[in-house]
C-alpha cells in the first residue's frame, strides 16, 4: 500500500510542478500562441483556472500522502479525494473541450495543433493526460459518494455562469461585441444558449461520472 501512496505523492508533486511551470510561463506574456495573454487577464480563460486549481488540488494531495508516508496519518481525507476529482474533471473537460470542439474551429484559422503550442502544449494536453493517468492508476478510492459527482462539477459550473454572464453583459443589439466569446460557443447567436448550456452542463457531469466510476473500480490497490 505504502508503494501506491509513494507513486501518487510523487505523481502530484509532479503535477502540482508542472502547473506552477505552465501558469507561469503563461502569465509572463512570453508564451505565444492562440488564446493566451500576460498577467492576470489570463484568469479569463477556462483553460487557466481549471489548471490552478487542479495544482492546488494536487499539492494538497501530495502533503497528506507524505504525512502517510512519514506515519503521521492513516489515510488520504475525503475532502483530498474530493478535490482531485474536481480538479481532474476540470482540465478534462479543458481537453476534451480543445480536441473536440476547439481544435476543429479555431485550427481553420490559426493551423491545426496551433492549440498545443508553448505553453498551451502543458496546459490543453499534457498537465490533464498527467492528472487522469494519476488519478486512474494511483488515487482509486472508496471515500467517495454518488453525490461527490455533483459537487466536483461546481467549479466548472460556475465558470460557465460567469462566462455566460460576461456575453450577456456585453452585447450590443442582439449581438456580442468582439472579444467576449473567446471560445466561440456563442457563434450561431445568443439564441444558441438555450443549447449550448445545457450540453455543457451535462457534458461536464459526465466527466466527472466516469473519473468518478474508474475511480472506484478494483478497490484492492486503494489506500
Amino acid at each position: 500500500m505504502k508503494s501506491v501512496i509513494r507513486k501518487a505523492f510523487l505523481s502530484n508533486i509532479l503535477l502540482a510542478v508542472l502547473e506552477l511551470f505552465a501558469v507561469s510561463w503563461m502569465m509572463s506574456g512570453r508564451s505565444g500562441g492562440v488564446l493566451s495573454g500576460s498577467g492576470i487577464r489570463v484568469l479569463k480563460y477556462f483553460t487557466i483556472d481549471s489548471n490552478i486549481f487542479l495544482g492546488v488540488a494536487a499539492f494538497i494531495a501530495a502533503v497528506n500522502q507524505y504525512l502517510i508516508l512519514k506515519g503521521k496519518m492513516e489515510k488520504v481525507p475525503s475532502y483530498v479525494y474530493l478535490l482531485k476529482l474536481s480538479g481532474t474533471a476540470a482540465v478534462t473537460v479543458t481537453l476534451l473541450v480543445t480536441v473536440f470542439f476547439l481544435e476543429p474551429t479555431m485550427g481553420k484559422i490559426f493551423g491545426y495543433l496551433a492549440l498545443f503550442s508553448y505553453s498551451n502544449f502543458f496546459l490543453h494536453l499534457l498537465n490533464p493526460i498527467s492528472a487522469i493517468v494519476t488519478w486512474m492508476c494511483f488515487e482509486k478510492n472508496d471515500a467517495l459518494s454518488l453525490r461527490s459527482v455533483l459537487i466536483a462539477t461546481i467549479p466548472t459550473v460556475i465558470y460557465a455562469l460567469y462566462y455566460v454572464m460576461e456575453v450577456l453583459l456585453h452585447t450590443d443589439n442582439g449581438s456580442i461585441m468582439p472579444g467576449y466569446d473567446w471560445y466561440g460557443f456563442f457563434a450561431w447567436g445568443l439564441k444558441s444558449a438555450a443549447i449550448v448550456i445545457p450540453l455543457f452542463l451535462l457534458f461536464t457531469f459526465l466527466v466527472c461520472l466516469v473519473l468518478y466510476r474508474l475511480g472506484k473500480s478494483k478497490m484492492k490497490h486503494t489506500v
